[in-house]
């Protein structure tokens, strides 16, 4: 076959041409356009079939052509995101963007990234196989920046809208070419996204602000208690894990206790670097607020409908456009006409990469298929440090148990380009940063802002993130404390080794062997083979850290915990040993600095009896579940989320492998399930605190009174509306949009639905804001907002009556219930009745109001009919450049390279008074934490889309082949004037999908068009 298959991609490729013939003569292929490029470096001719929705299949004899195919195709549509990559980790913005971009480069650079990516380029250039292949990438991504400076390529769409911007003549001049650090730089942008977090610092700062936190409130002592139980509450609200736990070890009993104290720390610089951490985990797409996360789940062949193992996968990110996973083939494997070279497999490979890494992120090879979520494992330590200054006022040394040990200055060039219209003067400024004697950077330092030009004899400004500081003891304990952080990508590590063994394993056993390989990954995995096995494991390595000590109850001593701030005086950071070959070393004799969580006892499944496994963020083998992360044989992370998504997928999994009703398109329709499953917990405590209004009297003087007094005044409307809230738990709680469109056309009930769902979100928000955010919390809840306040109100609602059935420690004798339900700055006492009914009537207030801003807020109307979900439950697939160029005035250069309606029509012809004319995006089905997570928090106004799918797929594999799906929001393209730009948003607002090509044969089939790679 390979022989013919390379005849007939070749059949019209008799001359080199650089441009496109006038006609394809080829009727096999029905290709309507062939371009062949001269590809320097290459051993043969590679080619590149374009099928329809523009996902490209690369075909070539070796392993490096493979590469530098597949570095032009992607480069071609995704140029732009490649280079934000590595100028973000490289601190090199400020080059394209001017001074606005400095502070970035800064908080960076300071924050390890550029380290990391040297890091990973050395790995790289240690393995001559995957050195080879990343240059071989890079040549691609060249030949492409060739091609465009010369004009017989499109450049960049957004370097093209900003070159004038930027003050560029020339756009081709903002583009230039890549080398195998550049790649490595892209990949630490995937390693920080996948794994670095700022926890212990929020945790910190939260745990110091609490001494204060309610001084004078009503209830003070059991307000103080009950976040401090907040704070340390790590139960999820379902109990749902994904493997039995540690294997091997013995477990103690439970010890929740309180939480240990972090070293003390001056507040105003702990507080910036709490905020600057919240900055920079939202812009690595971590949305601490309103959650993130992403679905996972593989079901054995003995329980499927034709016997194939079934994986699918979902990731949970942002819906940046272009979309942050590129849908590719990658075949070296049926055109070669020699064995790969020793030690190697042929690849043949279908699923998705991130632009500028050239190995599969997700995918199968046709054996083995895999899928991965957001492990929340601990890889990251914070510490405190105590500074010793220079007689300028420079750092110079950090105290280190009986002495002082020395800092390591590294002075930095940042070249900052002329922007006159934002201000910008082009220039180079050199700052300095220092990191301790074993390699951690110090990001934050305490001590008085100011800016450049403020400096002074015995002063002396460092940069500090993302600002600027003088370092100084500002509260007189005699220390100047700086903080600093390690992280395990700071240690050797060969990610691309690991996720190149993921694409050539055989089987689920040696996938988990790959494994071995992962430093600074932090996700759970997922695998199915074509033997019908599946696996679920979150290995990585964890670093034991035996160095730091537990008292007799296993709960780490002060200054000690892993989750606060390490104290630095006297812990060092710790290292990852890892081998010549990027395996890691699980210990290294006599140093518990060197030391990982041992491979063969973490948590992990393999053909579970249930038939399948699932991961969605929720806990990887019931650590949490007793409340104590610290009686385990080993601590590896956590607390994980709530479990909802996790919990849905165990029971519409249970219901098709039970039956073996289970295939590729089951999957896809429980990707696309949209139950309320918040709803599905909470209704029936608001049912139940109407009727307990409604059979109480009114009387303004006790809570339940008022209740009654509330729901007698607005009886008809809160009537119909909990008509409505019974009408659609009793149809089953779908959480539908009710507003027609061409990829959602609206069905029988699915009107009554949205009009539902849209009163719940409205309540739920009005609720959970009343309830919690009242106390001023600092940040108690972990590991995201959204998690903290599902499980707190559950704990509240659960926990109210006589005797403290929750054993809440903010529970009130007299209340009956915990003091959070009063309203901390009123004169009354509130309680959770009143709250239920008061949260209803102001949400039917919030609906009924008119609003000035599309898509936002209430209706206009008291006519409920009319509050369709979809009007405002809106999916926005932004320009990535919104994240970099957030100001309003800036939206002439962000809307262009957005996909909303104004692109793809929600109807024809629709008319101006037609509420879906002013739609600034698209309506979808779905609320907050259901498995088609369409996340819009618990806000009153606002509910549009937070994170969401970035890819729907699902492939099944069996002895006698393979099939599977997929689709990405927006399209293949980033130029904004290809046809591919936006299609593929359509299907996946349908919740459609794309059919994953897996034979040559199949390719040819539908190709559009070819592109060949010559020598």
């Amino acid at each position: 076959m390979s022989r013919s298959w390379l005849l007939l991609l070749s059949a019209c490729d008799d001359s080199p041409v650089t441009s496109p013939p006038a006609e394809d003569p080829s009727p096999l292929l029905g290709v309507t356009e062939t371009a062949v490029y001269q590809a320097t470096g290459a051993d043969g001719e590679a080619y590149v079939l374009r099928t329809p929705y523009g996902v490209p299949y690369v075909y070539a004899t070796t392993d490096t052509d493979l590469a530098r195919a597949t570095g032009f195709v992607v480069a071609t549509d995704r140029y732009f995101v490649m280079d934000l990559a590595r100028r973000l980790s490289r601190g090199r913005l400020a080059e394209v963007l001017g001074q606005d971009a400095l502070s970035t480069d800064l908080e960076s650079r300071g924050m390890g990234m550029a380290k990391v990516a040297d890091l990973i380029d050395e790995a790289v250039s240690a393995d001559p196989f995957l050195a080879a292949r990343f240059d071989a990438y890079a040549e691609g991504i060249n030949l492409y920046v060739a091609e465009a400076r010369a004009g017989r390529l499109p450049l960049p769409s957004e370097v093209v809208t900003l070159s004038p911007f930027l003050g560029v003549a020339d756009p081709s001049e903002l583009v230039s070419e890549f080398d195998r650090r550049d790649l490595a730089a892209v990949a630490a942008a995937l390693v920080y996204n996948l794994g670095f977090e700022t926890g212990d610092v929020g945790r910190a700062a939260a745990e110091q602000a609490l001494d204060t936190a309610f001084d004078g409130a009503p209830f003070e002592a059991l307000r103080e208690a009950g976040a401090r139980e907040l704070f340390a509450d790590v139960v999820p609200t379902w109990k749902v894990a994904s493997s039995e736990g540690f294997v091997g070890g013995t477990r103690r009993a439970a010890s929740p206790g309180a939480p240990t104290s972090a070293p003390s720390a001056e507040s105003s610089a702990l507080q910036r670097l709490a905020k600057r951490g919240s900055r920079w985990e939202r812009r690595l797409g971590h949305d601490r607020e309103s959650g993130w996360g992403s679905n996972a789940w593989a079901v054995m062949g003995n329980r499927t409908a034709d016997g194939r193992t079934l994986l699918a996968g979902d990731g949970h990110l942002s819906l940046s456009i272009p979309s942050l996973f590129y849908p590719i083939g990658l075949d070296d494997a049926h055109l070669a006409t020699e064995p790969p070279a020793a030690g190697h497999r042929a690849t043949h490979q279908v699923g998705l990469v991130f632009p500028g890494f050239p190995t599969l992120a997700v995918g199968t090879n046709g054996r083995v298929a895999w899928g991965q979520t957001q492990l929340m494992g601990d890889i990251t330590d914070w510490y405190t440090e105590a500074l010793v200054l220079d007689a300028d006022g420079a750092p110079q040394a950090t105290r280190w148990q009986d002495g002082e040990r020395a800092l390591v200055r590294l002075d930095e060039a940042y070249t900052i380009n002329d922007v006159p219209l934002l201000g910008s003067v082009g220039r180079t400024e050199t700052w300095s940063r220092w990191e301790t004697f074993d390699g951690r950077p110090l990001v934050e330092f305490e001590g008085t802002p100011g800016v450049p030009g403020d400096e002074r004899p015995g002063r002396t400004l460092v940069a500090a993130g993302d600002g600027f500081v003088f370092p100084e003891d500002l509260d007189g304990d005699g220390i100047v404390t700086a903080f600093s952080v390690d992280h395990t990508a700071f240690d050797p590590s060969n990610l691309a080794a690991a996720s190149d063994a993921f694409g050539h394993a055989d089987n689920v056993g040696e996938f988990r062997e790959a494994t071995r390989k992962l430093v600074a990954y932090s996700q759970n995995l997922v695998a199915a083979d074509a033997d019908g096995h599946v696996l679920y494991t979150p290995y990585q390595a964890v670093p034991c850290r035996t160095y730091l000590p537990r008292g007799a109850d296993g709960r780490p001593a002060p200054g000690a915990d892993p989750t606060r701030l390490l104290d630095g005086t006297k812990y060092q950071g710790f290292t990852i040993p890892v081998l010549a070959d990027g395996t890691v070393s699980e210990a290294e004799a006599g140093d518990p600095y060197r030391c990982v969580v041992p491979f063969a006892e973490m948590p992990v499944a393999i053909d579970p009896p249930a038939g399948f496994v699932v991961t969605a963020n929720n806990d990887i083998g019931g650590l949490s579940f007793d409340g104590d992360l610290w009686n385990d044989p080993w601590y590896v992370g956590g607390p994980w989320l709530e479990g909802y998504r996790a919990n849905r997928l165990m029971e519409l999994l249970d219901e098709v492998a039970e039956d073996q009703s289970a295939d590729v398109a089951a999957m896809s329709r429980i990707q696309g399930d949209h139950h309320s499953v918040v709803a599905e917990h909470w209704l029936d405590w608001l049912l139940a605190d109407l009727a307990r209004a409604e059979a109480s009297t009114a009387d303004p003087t006790t809570s339940e009174g008022r209740a009654a007094a509330l729901l007698a005044a607005n009886s008809a409307r809160v009537g119909e509306a909990r008509d409505r809230l019974l009408a659609w738990r009793q149809g089953g709680l779908r959480a539908e949009s009710g507003v027609d469109t061409v990829y959602d056309p609206i069905a029988p009930g699915d009107a009554e639905d949205s009009v539902a769902t849209m009163i719940w979100a409205a309540w739920v928000g009005v609720y959970v804001q009343s309830v919690l955010d009242d106390e001023r919390f600092p940040d108690v809840f972990s590991p995201t907002g959204d998690t903290g306040r599902t499980r707190t109100i559950t704990a509240m609602l659960r926990g109210r009556g006589p005797g403290n059935p929750g054993g809440l420690a903010s529970w009130d004798p007299d209340l009956q219930e915990s003091v959070f339900f009063d309203i901390r700055d009123t004169p009354e006492v509130e309680g959770s009745t009143e709250l239920a009914v008061r949260s209803l009537v102001e949400a039917l207030d919030v609906l009924t109001a008119a609003t000035d801003r599309p898509g936002y807020g209430g209706f206009g109307t008291d006519e409920m009919d009319r509050w369709r979900w979809g009007y405002r439950h809106l999916a926005r697939m932004e320009s990535i450049l919104a994240e970099f160029l957030s100001d309003e005035d800036f939206s002439f250069l962000t809307e262009p390279f957005a996909v909303s309606p104004a692109l793809l029509p929600l109807a024809d012809d629709l008319p101006g008074a037609d509420p879906r004319s002013e739609l600034p995006w698209f309506p979808r089905d779905g609320d907050h934490l259901n498995v088609d997570a369409g996340n819009p928090g618990f806000d009153r106004y606002d509910w549009t889309y937070g994170s969401g799918p970035v890819f729907r797929m699902v492939v099944a594999l069996g002895p006698d082949g393979w099939s599977g799906v997929n689709v990405i929001p927006g399209g293949q393209s980033g130029l904004n004037t290809d046809p591919h730009f936006a299609d593929q948003a359509s299907l996946w607002l349908a919740n459609d999908t794309l059919p994953m090509l897996t034979s040559p044969e199949e390719v040819a089939a539908v190709a559009t068009s070819r592109i060949v790679l010559r020598p």
